[in-house]
């Protein structure tokens, strides 16, 4: 199994293949799917694996899970803006520029200083062991939807609208704490 840090990783050259993709396709000939699907998966790992760790382990770990708290918060309402278009329309392509501005730095903070630190302080079993949990949360979200493992409309819809409390019901994981 992967360290926490490998994963997550991972999923940043995902989402971050997947935007330029995007960007470089002719708005006529986008499918915006993937990038919507693999960035929502992410956040909502993201916020149920990395988010409580960084606040168990790092000093600072409570006014960086705000600030994370901020971000999913703020990309999560941009994404759900930007699935009300169609990719061909300029909407769409100001929307996804919108999340990339967020997007971005947050990447660039985590993959920086974030994971590094967590690393650190959990040691080399700790991240294996979140790097687990990690992996396991995302093949829990990846049901055989349809294309590509994306799901429709109306079921990317309703993960983008689902809580953070409520995911964690759906999902069968115990109650939040703030351990990781």
């Amino acid at each position: 199994m992967p360290r926490l840090s490998e994963a997550v990783k991972r999923d940043h050259a995902r989402i971050t293949d997947a935007y330029h993709g995007l960007i470089e396709t002719k708005p006529e000939d986008r499918n915006g799917d993937d990038f919507v699907w693999a960035l929502a998966r992410y956040l909502i790992v993201e916020n149920l694996a990395l988010i409580p760790a960084l606040e168990y382990y790092i000093n600072n770990g409570r006014q960086r899970q705000r600030r994370l708290s901020d971000d999913y918060d703020s990309i999560n309402a941009k994404l759900r803006h930007m699935s009300k278009y169609n990719p061909s329309e300029e909407s769409f392509n100001s929307s996804l520029k919108a999340i990339w501005l967020d997007l971005e730095p947050h990447i660039r903070e985590e993959t920086d200083e974030d994971l590094d630190e967590l690393e650190r302080l959990m040691g080399p079993e700790g991240s294996e062991a979140l790097g687990r949990k990690y992996e396991k949360l995302k093949e829990m979200l990846q049901k055989p939807y349809g294309k590509g493992g994306v799901p429709d409309a109306d079921t990317m819809g309703d993960v983008l609208d689902t809580t953070r409390q409520q995911l964690m019901e759906r999902m069968g994981i115990a109650g939040v704490s703030s351990s990781p």
